[in-house]
């Protein structure tokens, strides 16, 4: 069934017209064209159908309200904050900082792990390629090594997450992993050992996704792979709007200065840093929106109107929503 799939889904006409920039500037790439093309195949496939219990995944609130790296940021700590929560990645010196899409996709599947088997303790698999296929990624050379060096970097760095607000502070430092026991041979990525490889979750860490988990397409996350921003972006329009619903609030306007410290802590802090921010924000907001087409959104001067919109992903699989 053929189904269209709007940039950016008309809102209210009292809503100013957006600007411009924000419906994109200059004619499209061929690569570009050619990628937007490939996903609206996709997207026409996965919004035909409902999310069922093998494509339902989770992540922790924290991790859907700030975001890792997109890039390798050369430093050994990293922030990103949201409204009144703030997320700093500490990263251990051997190995630098997670970053980019292999993290998000360990980070989604670890999460959903947690959520369904309701224990700390995760199997990862009796060889690297087995784990590989878990995580919907291929099982040739160059993704074994992209697994390898992002696995150290997440395991081995620390979390803290900060809230203030009003005066009232609070503090959460956590691991990933309290332990990570890793037997794959590099060199014989298919290779069965006789022990599986484990992942032992802090207790904090734990907590934090077990017990407000965001659900969201797994399928979706793959899709939109390419581009770390866009999955990001997807995950938190999940979460923005089914934020309102349970607030019973209509819409808000996000301050493009807010979500470019949410989304794109690693461009300049000038008026052309924040268009440039803005400029991508909406090319990848354009490549989620192929797969969330009920979100209402729509680009203003002065930020992004969220609306209230129908819920993409209705099944939870007996998760409790976070209402933070």
């Amino acid at each position: 069934m053929s189904r269209s799939h709007p940039a950016l889904p008309p809102g209210d006409s009292s809503v100013a017209s957006p600007s411009p920039v924000a419906v994109g500037e200059g004619l499209a790439s061929p690569a570009r064209t050619a990628r937007v093309r490939k996903l609206i195949a996709q997207a026409c496939d996965l919004t035909d159908a409902e999310v069922d219990v093998g494509s339902l995944a989770f992540l922790g609130q924290a991790l859907v309200q700030t975001t890792l790296p997109h890039s390798d940021p050369g430093v050994p700590c990293f922030e990103r904050t949201s409204g009144s929560v703030s997320l700093s990645i500490i990263a251990n010196p051997r190995f630098g900082l997670p970053f980019g899409t292999v993290p998000r996709l360990l980070l989604a599947w670890i999460c959903t792990e947690a959520v369904k088997t309701r224990s700390p303790m995760l199997g990862l698999g009796n060889s690297q390629n087995e784990f590989l296929r878990k995580l919907g990624m291929r099982t040739d050379g160059r993704d074994c090594q992209r697994l390898r060096a992002q696995s150290l970097k997440l395991f081995s760095s620390m979390l803290s997450i900060t809230y203030q607000s009003q005066g009232r502070f609070g503090l959460k430092n956590m691991p990933i992993a309290d332990e990570a026991f890793v037997f794959w041979d590099p060199h014989r990525p298919d290779e069965r050992t006789p022990w599986e490889s484990s992942l032992r979750l802090s207790g904090e860490f734990f907590r934090n996704v077990t017990e407000a988990p965001v659900p969201i397409d797994m399928r979706v996350l793959h899709a939109l792979s390419r581009s770390p921003l866009a999955m990001d972006i997807y995950s938190w329009l999940v979460y923005r709007i089914f934020l309102l619903r349970v607030t019973n609030r209509p819409s808000v306007v996000i301050p493009w200065q807010s979500l470019k410290r949410q989304f794109g802590a690693d461009y300049g802090a000038t008026s052309r840093g924040l268009l440039d921010f803005r400029r991508q924000f909406l090319l990848r907001l354009k490549d989620a929106l192929l797969f969330y087409p009920e979100a209402e959104v729509r680009a203003q001067d002065t930020g992004l109107l969220v609306a209230a919109s129908r819920l993409r992903t209705r099944h939870t699989g007996g998760g409790r929503l976070s209402s933070l």
